[in-house]
């Protein structure tokens, strides 16, 4: 489910139990160092407008932000809002899983709204 998306970035959900989205530049680099400068400060700039609306939204322990790109080899920013009492926690959401998670959080499609809100503010924005 794609949240935002312009010229440049697009902003997908990963389906978890947790807040999880995924962070791609529209062009397919391989390295965050290829990236021209400005694309780089704008990918930046994306993650500290969903790490910030995510902490904001669900109150998480932990925001965990990873790029692998090892199965997709290509730039790709993971932000997640981790809790104590989600399935996999302290591991990875890659991890084993430790338990049945127990979480009751607010309505992601909120998050969504209002994340597509700010990232609009600063950014534009193409229909999605």
């Amino acid at each position: 489910m794609k949240l935002y998306e312009d010229d440049d970035l697009f902003i997908e959900r990963e389906p978890s139990e947790i807040p999880w989205v995924k962070i791609f530049t529209r062009t397919p680099y391989r390295e965050l160092s290829d990236l021209p400068d400005a694309l780089r400060a704008k990918l930046y700039r994306a993650c500290d407008i969903v790490e910030r609306q995510m902490i904001a939204s669900f109150s998480p322990d932990k925001i965990n932000i990873a790029s692998f790109g090892n199965r997709l080899p290509r730039v790709h920013i993971h932000l997640m809002a981790r809790f104590e009492n989600d399935s996999f926690f302290p591991e990875p959401m890659w991890g084993q899983k430790q338990r049945e998670g127990s979480l009751s959080l607010p309505d992601f499609q909120i998050f969504a709204a209002s994340l597509a809100e700010r990232l609009e503010e600063a950014f534009g924005s193409e229909p999605v």
